[in-house]
């Protein structure tokens, strides 16, 4: 993060899951100014390596009961259990070209 006096940012916890990010003051009133909430902001990012991209498709398939949510592993388990199903169809649906393999933390 790369926040000065000049360009803010600000840490917004997100109250379904916790998480932290930062975010710059005009992000924040556009996302205000169209009635949507900081989580729903969370939701419009795309699976970022294509191993992220494979297993939100595994967990949509369990979401969806197309699949025994037992069979999950790793990433996909922890998937299904704390996103929604539109967010599993974002990642799912991102497009591989172009992505790495993984993405290192």
């Amino acid at each position: 993060m790369k926040a000065s006096k000049a360009e803010p940012q600000y840490i917004v916890e997100s109250d379904k899951s916790g998480k932290r990010a930062a975010h710059k003051p005009d992000e924040l009133r556009k996302l205000r100014a169209v009635g949507r909430s900081f989580e729903q902001k969370e939701m419009d990012m795309p699976a970022k390596s294509k191993a992220q991209q494979k297993a939100a498709g595994a967990a949509l398939s369990a979401k969806r009961g197309e699949t025994p949510k037992s069979e999950l592993k790793g990433a996909s388990k922890q998937m299904v259990e704390s996103m929604s199903e539109k967010q599993l169809e974002e990642f799912a649906a991102t497009k591989r070209k172009g992505k790495p393999e993984h993405v290192s933390k």
